[in-house]
């Protein structure tokens, strides 16, 4: 008899971790190639475990399953059964939302990397406060449940059982993308582009290659002067051939040539990160953020170097990941960020970041004109006028028969972009779709604050059709105006 588990999410080989929300399903197919026909209430069981050791305190789930009727096994009595993970796995998995170099309140944003606790530019992911993380390695035991005879009851058979271990992230693509071509597998090596090992892979970000100012093509985001921003990245160079020792900035002038000499900041513990081939041993670590908005190099404390005020008449900066500082070789593309002037016409520039689809941040500066709304909802109740409990009936000229008990208020705001690109048209889509957006500080904002987006549908424009592509966003506070009721 062979028990054995005949088809998985993805192959260790292809150096990516499953991501859980491309295909309709991603798991196990479990498969015995013996017959069950002396067999009494036979199931197949699949049980999941956080981390990489089958032990009971790791156990978050318990799956029994009939054989799925595939008409050879009936006609032989054989048995196999298909295991879902999607939604196990989506449960222990968590968005970092904050900077994970803080060890106490207040848990500043993400987004402010390099700013906050001890000016460290690079964070782990996840949550310390709930020790749950953005990479989950689970590990799944598959056995077989049954009886060998009618008035027995079925117990666990473990003789056989048969163990698994990946990694999961929370991540998509377009469903139509190829998966794996050995059907052994779910997921094929379409990931490959984020696992940042040669020059041609990507950050965690839906950024799309366009052509901008100063004859720059490439990976382009626009900044301000005080903007922050954080790009995220696969850190495991065993498990994801991932191999960003250092992040190297260069700074250029409006024609194009570099200005001083470019800066490299260790991706180190010392420094937030983790080293990918020598100090990563957890899932924390196996996804990093690295602060890289001008506001974030500014108030990092590493690399004075690095700092945009060390590059007088700066237009443009381009972060890279790279192997050695020495004879850097470029581990992803390069990325540009285009110094952003204010508005012209004084509006306020609203500043958002999002969770896009690969599992990173995603930023977007809404330069036209944006309009604030306080919606209120009041909890009112009547009552009768007057005194009643006194020797005489009596009523006041300041009573009143109807009364507010409650105001809640929520801010709402109207973003407008100005005319944009397709290539920003397609970004702002992953906008709309996605469930964590900020409102991210800077000269016209005060706070970081998470917000919503309400907007429940995006018309795709195109230059082809529309000439030019301009968006209005609707978003609401996430929290309530304070009204002292």
């Amino acid at each position: 008899m062979a028990f054995a588990i005949v088809q998985k999410p993805t192959n260790t080989t292809y150096k990516v971790p499953v991501i859980t929300n491309w295909t309709p399903l991603i798991g196990y197919m479990v498969y015995r190639d013996s017959s069950i026909a002396s067999l009494f209430y036979y199931k197949i069981v699949l049980e999941v475990y956080t981390g990489t050791s089958v032990v009971a305190a790791n156990l978050i789930a318990k799956i029994k399953q009939r054989r799925n009727g595939y008409s050879v096994d009936v006609a032989s009595n054989y048995a196999r059964a298909f295991f879902d993970l999607r939604d196990i796995a989506n449960s222990v998995l968590v968005n970092t939302v904050f900077d994970q170099n803080d060890s106490g309140q207040p848990f500043r944003a993400i987004h402010r990397l390099g700013a906050n606790t001890a000016a460290k530019p690079y964070s782990v992911n996840g949550d310390r406060n709930t020790g749950e993380t953005q990479i989950v390695s689970l590990t799944v035991k598959a056995f077989e449940n049954y009886s060998s005879a009618s008035d027995e009851s079925p117990v666990d058979q473990t003789g056989s059982a048969v163990t698994d271990t990946l990694y999961y992230m929370q991540a998509s693509l377009p469903l139509m993308t190829a998966r794996a071509s050995d059907s052994d597998y779910i997921q094929g090596t379409s990931f490959n582009v984020y696992n940042v090992s040669g020059t041609g892979d990507k950050f965690l970000s839906d950024v799309e290659t366009s052509t901008g100012d100063y004859n720059v093509s490439g990976y382009i985001n626009y900044v301000q002067d005080t903007d922050y921003h954080t790009v995220a990245f696969l850190n495991d160079n065993t498990n994801f051939s991932s191999l960003i020792l250092n992040m190297q900035i260069i700074y250029y002038d409006s024609d194009g040539a570099s200005i001083g000499t470019s800066s490299e900041i260790e991706n180190s513990a010392a420094n937030g990160g983790a080293i990918p081939n020598s100090e990563v041993d957890t899932d924390k670590e196996r996804l990093i953020y690295f602060g890289c908005g001008p506001q974030n190099l500014e108030e990092q404390s590493v690399i004075s170097n690095a700092k945009p005020s060390a590059h007088s008449g700066w237009v443009y900066y381009t972060i890279q990941g790279i192997e050695s500082k020495a004879s850097p070789s470029a581990n992803t593309a390069l990325y540009y960020f285009i110094k952003q002037d204010g508005s012209c016409k004084g509006f306020n520039i609203r500043r958002l970041a999002w969770r896009n689809s690969i599992g990173g941040y995603d930023y977007y500066n809404f330069k036209a004109k944006s309009t604030q709304t306080v919606d209120v909802e009041r909890n009112n109740y009547s009552s009768m006028l007057g005194t009643f409990n006194k020797s005489r009936w009596r009523y006041n000229n300041t009573q009143r028969g109807k009364a507010t008990r409650q105001t809640t208020a929520t801010l709402k705001e109207t973003l407008n972009t100005e005319w944009i690109s397709e290539e920003d048209a397609n970004l702002l889509e992953k906008l709309i779709m996605s469930t964590d957006v900020y409102i991210v500080k800077n000269d016209d904002t005060e706070n970081i604050e998470a917000v919503m987006v309400t907007d429940s549908s995006h018309v795709r424009k195109t230059v082809a059709n529309d000439n030019l592509i301009q968006y209005t966003i609707q978003i609401e506070y996430a929290n309530p105006v304070n009204t002292n009721s």
